[in-house]
């Protein structure tokens, strides 16, 4: 009799298929948690090299780009007829005058020395007339140059005593030398690395941890802490390790991630460093949702299951009832429940890819987002037209208002160009620093200027809470015709610097 109660039973196949569905369902849990858990890893090491990477083009290479161009385009000029010797022996105050109107063009620049062959200098701020300053030999400086090389490239010292500051300094210098081929002499700005370093604080990181650079041997150049300048911060055998160009290295003694990218002139590092205890929490905090949302599915299976057995003996009893009785009720459906769907995190996905490629400070599009959408748009042969723009007086701005009004000025002459340009489709980046760049699709080629002169003139009209304060900005345009990408910007930038030196706040086609 007993068996023919169990092969009559319901609750025994119930158990033991709610107990196959719950094991499965439990296995399914443990393998999608640990595969989230090392997918949630690798969108952080993602979000991490994309934020080094910004932080290494967007800042630090503007930075050097800005410094080298300007070199460049110095020694040029200095090369010219006897234009060195004349601003260094023959009209030294004239020469003083010109070095100043160069130094104040670079923020990151504390001091400009020129010399000649025969060791006769010019420094700019002028060099007071004390006797170590009669003592000093330019030839015996890292700068000098006694012997040129026919390179484009410009040159950077290791970290040296600067003779007259006695502190820690590093140098960019070149060559001057005639088209003839002769070298006339050196040409060299000193960093003002305590000045460079102080932007790194306004940044935000994704996550906490630490960003600097370090030169080739470990020890730092930039950092927002001063005191931290040419310590050594990384060690020599992981130093040895960066060999790509960008990248990533865990360094188990100190349980540590550092993402990189790597300048080949200078020699120089952008490290994110960030504690993997870190990235072991955040990713922690991301499972744990997901284990909460398993774990609740868990327990709705089994309360069903429990559900489902009680159910199955009151319909068998309303059957027994019905046909000992005749009447016959209509029982009671069962509602199958469905466990709930595991959210899988795409919107903080999304944010995080949002946060790659828009400026957090000025809400336009950034370098890297800029990099990607003209490669499209010259892979696919499509035509367009390329704009530099760059704030005008910006390190005025800063030193007389403080950089909070800085960034408020940033915010608003963006603000005022996505007003033009947006409605349009026209996509507007910050290219670095106070630099923005507008990339003009085909069919706004031929209006790009006059949408720029919209932007220029409601910038220049717009009225600031500081008194006194006035804002502008100069611009190049260039259209694309084919050529590489970094001749069209060298052209688009050469065009730029005209319009600064024709007055400012006016825009010039390249």
């Amino acid at each position: 009799m007993a068996l023919h109660n169990r092969k009559l039973s319901f609750t025994t196949p119930i158990v033991v298929g709610f107990a196959g569905i719950l094991l499965s369902f439990m296995l399914i849990a443990i393998f999608v948690t640990l595969a989230q858990q090392k997918d949630f890893l690798e969108d952080y090491h993602d979000i991490n090299r994309n934020f080094t990477h910004n932080l290494a083009i967007n800042y630090t290479e503007t930075l050097l780009r800005e410094n080298d161009f300007i070199l460049g385009r110095a020694a040029a000029f200095f090369a010219r007829n006897d234009e060195l010797n004349r601003a260094v022996n023959v009209e030294p105050e004239k020469g003083l005058t010109t070095l100043m109107q160069l130094q104040n063009m670079m923020p990151s620049v504390s001091s400009i020395s020129l010399a000649d062959t025969e060791g006769h200098y010019l420094r700019a701020p002028e060099v007071l007339e004390k006797e170590d300053s009669r003592a000093f030999d330019p030839k015996t400086r890292p700068w000098f140059i006694k012997q040129a090389e026919a390179s484009t490239f410009s040159h950077y010292t290791s970290p040296y005593m600067d003779y007259f500051t006695h502190h820690p300094t590093i140098t960019i210098f070149k060559p001057i030398i005639t088209p003839e081929g002769k070298l006339k002499g050196s040409l060299a700005f000193h960093l003002d690395l305590t000045s460079m370093g102080f932007a790194l604080r306004q940044m935000v990181a994704p996550v906490q941890g630490e960003f600097f650079v370090v030169q080739r041997d470990g020890k730092v150049v930039l950092h927002s802490d001063p005191g931290a300048l040419f310590k050594p911060f990384v060690r020599d055998e992981l130093m040895d390790k960066m060999t790509s160009g960008e990248g990533q290295l865990y360094d188990p003694g100190s349980d540590t991630w550092y993402y990189y990218y790597s300048f080949t002139n200078p020699d120089w590092f952008v490290i994110f460093r960030v504690d993997n205890a870190t990235l072991v929490n955040l990713t922690r905090h991301e499972t744990n949702l997901v284990i909460g949302g398993f774990t609740l599915a868990a327990i709705i299976i089994i309360l069903f299951g429990l559900y489902l057995r009680h159910a199955s003996r009151t319909v068998l009893m309303n059957i027994i009832n019905a046909i000992k009785t005749g009447d016959v009720k209509r029982a009671p459906r069962l509602e199958a429940m469905l466990s709930k769907a595991i959210e899988t995190n795409k919107q903080r996905e999304l944010s995080y890819v949002r946060q790659a490629t828009i400026d957090a400070l000025t809400g336009c599009k950034n370098r890297r987002a800029f990099d990607s959408d003209i490669a499209a748009l010259m892979n696919d042969h499509q035509p367009f037209a390329l704009a530099l723009v760059d704030i005008d007086n910006f390190k005025s701005i800063n030193d007389t208002w403080g950089h909070l009004n800085g960034d408020i000025v940033l915010r608003n002459v963006a603000r005022e160009g996505l007003q033009v340009l947006q409605p349009l489709e026209i996509s507007l980046y910050r290219y670095g620093g106070e630099e923005f760049a507008v990339v003009f699709p085909a069919e706004h080629i031929d209006n790009a200027r006059t949408l720029l002169e919209t932007w220029r003139v409601n910038v220049e009209r717009r009225t600031w809470r500081e008194d006194g304060l006035t804002v502008t900005f100069s611009a190049g345009l260039g259209e694309w015709n084919m050529e590489p990408l970094d001749k069209l910007v060298v052209s688009v930038d050469e065009a730029l610097y005209k319009a600064k030196q024709q007055g400012k706040n006016r825009i010039l086609r390249a």
